[in-house]
């Protein structure tokens, strides 16, 4: 049976299954489980990283409802939500002051930020434009890249962001990969290059303060296919000796931040699952053989890879239980209207108390999100 055939199948079973698991639950489910279940409740919230359609905040329904009805955890800022610099500046303090006001912690304010194609603060807006990661790596001048990477951190800190979900350590195995290496996204095709050139991107980032993320476990750099677009199976094309080169040297020089997960189908690591969904390529590959402790995020759970398979509810459960802890939804709102982070959330909510999601790996994640915040607080890191 074929990955997507298999899914079909399982969904035609999940309602039966919904039901024979929430019986048994209730049938267990102690007053000391049920408390720590309620416990656990407000703050679910906190597990989503979240866009939304709009330039401002102040009197707008949309983000005023995700930080605090839904009392996300981050605020992921697209090309839709730039006008001006200090457009941007006012938009991203006026969230982050209601994140404090409604949920008392601080909210993380992402971006991508990788330079080149992939630039959300682009000149069209009014920054300066930033070299890809394919121009520092043909240039290879680490110096370049660090100051580069500063230049840019800079740029973002001034914007009221503080979490970079780059850089892109894939590696370009393949030279006809249409999403990593056509857009120009891959520092090379040496993973030591990749891995240096990281590195200095990274420690540019830290200058200024800014946390990172390296992606996309465990590598999107072979594939033929864009999981924007829809299901990608590498099972044929991964070479993870190499692709793995860039997290084994980072995680070595305790440079990485967090993780970010590919949405890329490979059987030889799990025969069911695309790796964000996977808990033997995350728990199993990624924090058990590797030794990563710190966060994962996943990609956008909106892309075609992901929601046309499972949908966003089932989605956000089986990530969670493979070992992500930060699920990101690129555009809140659906084509009906709804929105999905409280899908997400409400997904979640109702997994726990099914018993379908271990109340300890939703603490777990919600410890490693709050240790990460705590973070922003900091002063700018030692170089890496």
């Amino acid at each position: 049976m074929s990955a997507v055939a298999g899914v079909r199948r399982r969904r035609g079973n999940t309602a039966l299954a919904i039901v024979v698991l929430a019986l048994a639950a209730c049938q267990t489910l102690g007053p000391s489980h049920t408390g720590r279940l309620r416990a656990l409740e407000p703050s679910l919230g906190q597990l989503l990283l979240v866009g939304f359609t709009g330039t401002a905040g102040d009197g707008q329904a949309e983000p005023e409802r995700l930080i605090c009805d839904v009392r996300v955890g981050g605020i992921l800022i697209f090309g839709r939500n730039v006008v001006t610099p200090g457009q941007l500046a006012r938009l991203t303090a006026w969230m982050s002051a209601r994140a404090q006001a409604c949920t008392g912690t601080p909210l993380l304010v992402a971006v991508d930020a990788e330079g080149g194609r992939v630039m959300r603060l682009s000149p069209r807006a009014g920054f300066p434009p930033s070299p890809s990661h394919q121009d520092l790596g043909t240039a290879d001048d680490l110096g370049f890249t660090e100051q580069e990477a500063r230049r840019m951190g800079a740029m973002l800190r001034e914007a009221g962001i503080n979490w970079n979900l780059a850089p892109v350590v894939d590696v370009a195995i393949n030279p006809a990969n249409p999403v990593i290496v056509g857009n120009g996204r891959s520092f090379g095709a040496d993973p030591d290059r990749v891995a240096a050139q990281a590195r200095a991107f990274i420690r540019g980032m830290h200058a200024e303060g800014l946390l990172t993320s390296v992606k996309h476990f465990p590598g999107h750099g072979s594939s033929f296919t864009d999981s924007h677009l829809g299901f990608v199976d590498v099972s044929d094309t991964a070479n993870l000796e190499v692709e793995l080169v860039p997290y084994r040297q980072l995680l070595a020089a305790e440079a990485v931040d967090s993780v970010m997960t590919a949405h890329v189908f490979n059987r030889n690591l799990d025969p069911r699952y695309p790796a964000t969904l996977s808990a033997a390529t995350i728990d199993g590959l990624l924090r058990r053989q590797l030794g990563f402790g710190g966060v994962v995020v996943s990609d956008d759970l909106r892309m075609r890879a992901i929601e046309q398979q499972y949908g966003i509810e089932e989605a956000a459960v089986l990530a969670l239980n493979a070992g992500v802890d930060v699920l990101v939804i690129g555009d809140d709102r659906l084509p009906d209207g709804r929105s999905a982070a409280s899908l997400a959330r409400e997904a979640i909510r109702r997994a726990l108390w099914q018993g379908r999601l271990d109340p300890d790996r939703v603490e777990s994640a919600l410890a490693r999100v709050a240790a990460f915040k705590a973070r922003l607080s900091a002063s700018p890191r030692p170089p890496a």
